[in-house]
């Protein structure tokens, strides 16, 4: 009978909701162990804490720290061996390349959403982009997410074509970005949990694509997804949409 190889696992952002949600799942596999957090909201004693992220002992790290210290923190852990899964908004443009330049003998996989409608619906956006001549994104979040645009829509923005225009929502929304010349809409407020919509327009139509998360949940399939993969991904990997494509050979 074959020994289950077990990966060990620190958490850093442990005590947040999906840290929480993350430990709980992890503790349900044989495959993964979870064995450290790393938060200063932290008050538990079922792991060890890191103090600060150095000297780290485990396999790899799964990092949810919010995005007021994320580039802070992918700092410090490029300079562990660890492999490293970012589920968190707010990555810089540097801190992407860093990771990119770390992914040598080891894995960093960059997810800025584990919802798998989320990944489907980057993909069809992708799919559709070249069929429209305008598009525009909307996304709303709970007021606690510190960062505008959110991860997911600075990440869709920035795989669609340049040459794609942006279409305008004249005084509907207040708080808008530009990435990739593509407008970004932002609403922040206690009445959302996750939502996106992105809206393609040419001369004679329109298509919309709406994802909503109700319940965070919907994260974890997200999440076995990756942890699924995670021994037969090698280097560098962002998106889950690129994980779920590579399954079904899209």
């Amino acid at each position: 009978m074959n020994e289950i190889a077990i990966t060990t696992v620190l958490i850093s952002g442990g005590a947040g909701a999906m840290g929480q949600l993350t430990s709980e799942y992890l503790n349900s596999r044989e495959d993964y162990a979870l064995s450290a957090i790393y938060d200063p909201n932290y008050e538990g004693k079922d792991y060890d804490v890191y103090e600060e992220l150095k000297d780290i002992k485990e396999d790899l790290v799964i990092e949810f720290s919010p995005a007021n210290i994320i580039n802070e923190n992918v700092t410090k852990l490029i300079n562990s061996d660890a492999d490293i899964i970012i589920g968190s908004s707010g990555l810089s443009p540097e801190s992407l390349t860093n990771l990119k330049k770390a992914a040598i003998n080891r894995k960093i996989i960059v997810i800025p959403n584990f919802s798998v409608g989320a990944a489907y619906q980057k993909i069809f956006s992708n799919s559709l982009s070249s069929k429209f001549k305008s598009v525009n994104i909307i996304e709303k979040h709970h007021s606690k997410k510190q960062d505008a645009p959110s991860g997911t829509a600075y990440d869709l923005a920035n795989s669609l074509s340049p040459e794609l225009l942006s279409n305008d929502l004249e005084g509907k929304y207040s708080d808008v970005n530009k990435v990739n010349n593509k407008n970004i809409y932002s609403l922040r407020g206690d009445e959302y949990l996750a939502e996106q919509i992105v809206n393609f327009d040419n001369d004679f139509e329109s298509f919309h694509l709406e994802h909503k998360v109700n319940d965070r949940r919907a994260y974890l399939y997200g999440m076995k997804v990756v942890l699924d993969q995670y021994r037969e991904i090698e280097g560098f990997n962002l998106g889950l949409e690129k994980i779920l494509t590579d399954q079904i050979n899209i």
